[in-house]
């Protein structure tokens, strides 16, 4: 199990099944991305992105279906007037013809149709290189949003179609979306161990394996883990032994 990458979440615009089915094939070799969803056309394209928050958008500039070529770019106009902060698009085309709108529209990387494999790889690398060393992630809280960095974050408890995100300076942010969503969002040191719960397994101090449960530094909370997962929780005491953590008191499987 590996527990050093970072996740992205990405979305595909684009009207051709052909061509969304090779970038997903692509992307095969990029574990740590994870397709969050497809759209066909300007309207699935905005309500997918406002759901779904991606790091990434794979946007074709030639959806058709009877728009314009190059209506594409709109997206990104009218996506301005729900959310904040965009996330990085990367123009798909056949042709050169529409560059100088992408540059207009503040596009990450323009890349040519059929998409080589070290086109898609070179934009990755370059995505990555621009993200903030420190982690963090953005919360609808209510009617604000609050920006976590993951470092802060102990664990996460699902409670029904809302997530409580508990730090370790001891408060609680109560978010609206499902724990699901946060799986797929935050950094591999992240486990989903239960149903209802994800840590962060740099703060587990103690798994006792005969009662299925751990502990957190910072916090009393005693966090169950499924029966099923008792493999997963071996490969996180084993990474804590490699990394050394601070006051780790693990038990034996």
């Amino acid at each position: 199990m590996d527990f050093s990458d970072r996740k992205y979440k990405y979305v595909i615009v684009d009207a051709q099944i052909d061509d969304v089915n090779e970038l997903r094939l692509q992307f095969d070799k990029y574990p740590s991305y994870n397709c969050v969803g497809i759209a066909r056309n300007e309207a699935e394209a905005i309500n997918l992105i406002i759901d779904q928050n991606p790091h990434l958008v794979f946007l074709n500039t030639e959806l058709g279906n009877g728009l314009k070529k190059s209506c594409s770019f709109s997206i990104i106009h009218e996506l301005r007037q729900y959310i904040d902060i965009l996330p990085q698009f990367i123009a798909l085309s056949t042709s050169t013809d529409y560059s100088y709108q992408a540059i207009k529209n503040g596009v990450f990387d323009y890349i040519l149709k059929p998409i080589n494999h070290f086109d898609l790889m070179k934009s990755l690398l370059r995505f990555e290189k621009n993200q903030p060393q420190a982690a963090s992630i953005c919360l609808k809280s209510f009617t604000e949003y609050r920006f976590l960095l993951t470092e802060d974050i102990l664990y996460l408890k699902a409670d029904n179609n809302t997530t409580d995100f508990y730090l370790k300076d001891g408060s609680m942010v109560t978010c609206f979306s499902t724990l699901k969503n946060f799986e797929i969002e935050l950094p591999n040191i992240f486990v989903r161990i239960h149903k209802s719960y994800i840590v962060n397994a740099n703060y587990i101090t103690k798994i006792h394996f005969s009662k299925f449960q751990c502990t957190l530094k910072f916090s009393n909370q005693i966090i169950p883990f499924s029966k099923g997962l008792k493999s997963r929780m071996n490969a996180i005491r084993d990474f804590l032994r490699t990394t050394s953590i601070e006051n780790q008191t693990l038990s034996p499987a």
